[in-house]
């Protein structure tokens, strides 16, 4: 405790200092005093949430109020995201994510696509990580889908007879993890990560990537993604004797749920109509946002989500960290901090910019190492798709493409304190099924396939016009 205090206070020192100083030195060139207070008290924000000296959410909102505080802005600027329609977003997908999982609609979701798969290690490993990607869309929580299908991939291993922590043990937890947390860049409403890169980029861009644009976009990574992961775990984790599940096994389980209830049904009436109007956004012209909020309050109103949950269950630590972190989109081109990231860095960089495939690489390479210092995801993806987006200026690599490899390679656990939404899927069954070794393999995995995933998606994605 001591340790950690003294670190705490040796960082918020350093913060200060660096805010500080870099708010009061003579303007660089491009910039003016504005600019340089908003670096400072970025600068300092980001050593915070390195050192953990506070919340994430109370230093950006620290952060937001000094500006106003400062005259740097005025206060509808700072907090001008609160009103933005990724904020609003994110409070509907999570609010229908609390219904979908509290009603017991997932885990039913997933039991039902798991019967149409061989009983087999094999066939449960791909039927857990399909029934992950068919979810996903769901629930934009990804705490939530690992810590609920965390424990039936145990009840899966422990009844097929593998010893926990062994190669299959692992590798069917890995699947699991895969499918139900590291697919969500797939789906725009499968994670509150991808608004925030959605909300990151200029209007005109969020408003082509509606919910099917954004599927489309991500189609050639996530088949790739499937694929390999699949097929590595076969490689890596296949028991030396394979066994199969109990026939009845999923259809207990199924049968232990009971007949769907009243909540359920409603929750899925609500769930379909939601996901089939955000698929016609484009038609209808009604934002996605609008009809988030419209299913949530619609479920709050036939009482599927309670007032208490809809309080208790909603994590408004981070909503308020997000709508903070999007403010940073709107406040940096305010102070002409974005076209001087711009002119200075481009230069250093033209060669990468003008291969795409090395720029994938590049950006993926960056943000794995980002994340051995940042370990909040929000923090990370917002930094650098803020710092990365002013060099696509005067090129003909759309914003998207910077928003979503950041996003795919954030996602990475080679230390468990990397990640978050791991260690909540880990020690939800108290990581009885993978040891780290384990664990850090399937990262690697994970790295490597993403990158692959990348490359394969760079000339589709030139043929969508993504990439001049």
């Amino acid at each position: 405790m001591k340790n950690t205090n003294t670190k705490k206070i040796i960082g918020a020192v350093l913060g200060l200092l660096f805010a500080i100083v870099i708010a009061f030195l003579p303007p660089f060139e491009g910039l003016d005093q504005s600019s340089m207070i908003v670096l400072g008290t970025l600068a300092g924000a980001i050593i915070f949430w390195i050192i953990d000296v506070m919340p994430d959410f109370a230093v950006a909102l620290i952060m937001c109020a000094s500006w106003v505080v400062l005259k740097v802005v005025p206060f509808n600027v700072a907090f001008s995201q609160f009103s933005g329609t990724s904020w609003w977003m994110v409070i509907g997908g999570l609010g229908i994510g609390i219904a979908v999982s509290g009603s017991g609609l997932m885990k039913r979701i997933a039991l039902h696509v798991m019967k149409f798969f061989p009983t087999t290690f094999r066939g449960q490993s791909l039927a857990v990580l399909l029934a992950g990607l068919i979810v996903s869309p769901t629930i934009p929580s990804t705490n939530a889908k690992g810590s609920i299908a965390a424990p039936l991939s145990l009840s899966i291993s422990d009844t097929m007879g593998y010893e926990r922590k062994s190669k299959p043990s692992a590798g069917l937890f890995l699947s699991m993890f895969f499918g139900f947390v590291c697919a969500s860049p797939i789906f725009l409403s499968a994670t509150f990560m991808n608004y925030v890169g959605r909300g990151l980029l200029d209007e005109s861009v969020q408003k082509q990537l509606t919910w099917g644009n954004w599927f489309l976009y991500a189609l050639p990574w996530s088949i790739v993604f499937l694929v390999g992961s699949y097929f590595a775990i076969q490689h890596f984790f296949k028991p030396e004797k394979d066994i199969k599940l109990p026939g009845d096994f999923l259809s207990s389980q199924l049968k232990e749920l009971g007949t769907m209830s009243k909540n359920e049904k409603i929750t899925a009436i609500v769930l379909v109509g939601t996901l089939a109007l955000w698929m016609l956004e484009k038609t209808t012209g009604i934002s996605s946002a609008i009809i988030a909020i419209l299913a949530v309050s619609i479920l709050v109103g036939l009482k599927v989500i309670s007032v208490a949950d809809f309080k208790n269950k909603i994590p408004w630590n981070a909503i308020i960290f997000i709508g903070c972190a999007l403010n940073l989109g709107t406040v940096l081109p305010e102070v002409g901090i974005d076209q001087w990231i711009g002119s200075t860095l481009t230069p250093m960089i033209k060669p990468v910019l003008q291969n795409p495939y090395i720029l994938v690489v590049v950006l993926a390479l960056l943000v794995y190492a980002i994340r051995f210092l940042l370990v909040s995801l929000s923090a990370a993806v917002t930094i650098f798709i803020l710092i990365v987006l002013p060099l696509l200026a005067n090129t003909d690599i759309s914003p998207f493409i910077i928003a979503f490899a950041t996003i795919t390679s954030v996602n990475i656990w080679i230390l468990q304190y990397q990640n978050p939404p791991f260690l909540t899927t880990y020690y939800a069954i108290d990581g009885k099924m993978a040891t780290a070794k384990q664990t850090m393999l399937g990262s690697v995995i994970y790295m490597v396939v993403n990158i692959v995933g990348l490359l394969v998606s760079v000339p589709i994605w030139q043929w969508l016009g993504l990439i001049g």
